[in-house]
């Protein structure tokens, strides 16, 4: 009978002629049949019950009780209807959908006269089937599943195609929301252990972001599972974010700016020492002398010619020299923020050229500026911070230049911290790498926060959203 529907026929004569084919097979007595013997009495009597059109189509088509044999891996194997609806229920349909969606996926194969086909093609069709029927969504969300079999898939609230779930990266968001290293990977594994045991071979990030939440509550408090929420938020921002870090040589700001990034999953991380060398190769020293020279040593290129050289500079003179070679880049610096605003990508900007004050968010339309400073007070730790680098880089950036302009590079900072409190730019002054990227998270989450508007801040937190970031308020230093 469904051979005969599958071919044109109506339900009452793929009925009748189904009744007298069972007949002629009882007549003759007959126990044993093999599938082409029957397909070839199922046509003759479809010819005379049914007509000749629905014959030809039985005879074309693969019957229903013919195996199709699907191409896989493992060598070949029948497909199943069954199968194929368990794989839809894991994709997102009901029961009843997805059976039917199998079946829909059966009778195209067999209209077609399929009577091998490999995995890929039942995929294709599938996908194809899905997307007439329920739309893009369910057609990604199937794709996910068939390229990822076994894995766990993360659908964000846009609708996107899905990702794997992975621990890694739960575990990296955790440690930048302050969660110790050893809670963080016991939620991280919690929260697998958790999904892999559901029913969903897909689901939302909501659901993965309440799961963590209820987990970091009640392991480290309601403090810290609020801003956990919150780095969700800028890991995922409206616009880009734009953290500029200052700060003189031997600050540490270079490693800090590598933490910051990776605790925001930024992926982008430029230095301002590398614009310059840009800016030098296109240049001459002729046209630009300062530009070619330290920040600390700038000044000398302002000497007028033939003037003597003084052993040190006045502060006047070596702020001059500074700020020449800072607007010139400055050129080079605008042009990199503009291009990562244009793409919509984030950016951590570093270097001594970042001066408060300079870079000023207004001039960036579209994006969410944060400017810090990075700041040593102590001059002893200072000098312990050059001399580690001289290790650590097997001498490619000689201490001895730089205990040279030791006093300079004091002045320079001094400017900075007065620049930054004038132009309200927070401080990050010399604590461990650890605590300064938290001190530097919490800036970032802070000015962000303020930076949205109250419809990005409700499209992004949800119904519950202010009274997380009340929550987180509450449990963080101020800034």
């Amino acid at each position: 009978m469904e051979s005969l529907v599958n071919a044109g026929a109506p339900a009452g004569e793929a009925a009748a002629a189904a009744r007298r084919v069972e007949q002629q097979l009882r007549l003759a007595r007959r126990t044993l049949v093999s599938p082409g013997e029957l397909q070839a009495l199922m046509v003759e009597v479809a010819q005379d019950v049914a007509g000749p059109a629905v014959a030809a189509e039985a005879a074309r088509q693969t019957p229903a009780f013919v195996d199709i044999q699907v191409t896989a891996r493992k060598g070949q194997l029948p497909f199943s209807r069954g199968v194929l609806a368990r794989t839809l229920e894991d994709a997102g349909l009901t029961g009843r959908e997805a059976y039917a969606t199998a079946s829909a996926v059966d009778v195209q194969l067999r209209r077609d006269g399929a009577r091998s086909v490999s995995a890929e093609d039942i995929d294709n069709r599938t996908e194809e089937m899905l997307e007439a029927t329920y739309g893009e969504h369910l057609r990604s969300t199937y794709r996910f599943l068939r390229r990822n079999r076994g894995k766990l898939g993360v659908q964000d609230s846009g609708g996107s195609a899905p990702t794997p779930f992975s621990k890694g990266l739960l575990v990296q968001s955790l440690l930048a929301a302050g969660v110790a290293p050893d809670v963080a990977r016991r939620v991280a594994r919690v929260t697998q252990r958790d999904l892999r045991g559901s029913e969903d071979r897909v689901v939302s990030s909501r659901v993965i972001r309440e799961k963590v939440e209820r987990l970091l509550r009640d392991e480290v408090g309601p403090d810290v599972s609020a801003r956990y929420r919150l780095l969700r938020v800028i890991r995922r921002p409206p616009r880009p974010v734009i953290v500029l870090l200052g700060g003189v040589s031997g600050t540490g700001k270079s490693f800090l700016a590598a933490e910051i990034a990776y605790r925001l999953g930024i992926a982008r991380v430029v230095s301002t020492d590398s614009i310059r060398e840009v800016m030098r190769a296109m240049v001459s020293p002729a046209l630009l002398p300062t530009l070619h020279a330290s920040t600390f040593s700038a000044w000398e290129a302002l000497l007028p010619p033939g003037a003597a050289r003084p052993d040190q500079p006045g502060r006047a003179a070596l702020l001059a020299g500074f700020r020449d070679q800072v607007q010139q880049v400055n050129v080079g610096l605008q042009a990199v923020v503009q291009r990562s605003v244009q793409e919509g990508s984030s950016l951590v900007l570093e270097g001594v050229h970042l001066v408060p004050g300079y870079l000023r968010a207004e001039a960036f339309e579209g994006a969410l500026v944060i400017p810090m400073l990075v700041s040593l007070p102590d001059e002893e730790e200072h000098r312990r911070h050059f001399q580690s680098r001289d290790a650590e880089t097997a001498a490619s950036r000689p201490m001895h230049r730089y205990m040279r302009y030791f006093r300079e590079i004091r002045m320079m900072q001094e400017e900075l911290e007065a620049l930054a409190r004038k132009q309200d730019v927070p401080l990050l002054d010399g604590l461990t790498l650890d605590e300064s990227a938290d001190q530097a998270v919490d800036v970032v989450l802070r000015r962000v926060m303020v930076g949205l508007t109250p419809a990005e801040r409700a499209a992004l937190l949800g119904d519950d959203g202010e009274t997380a970031l009340d929550t987180w308020a509450v449990g963080s230093p101020g800034q």
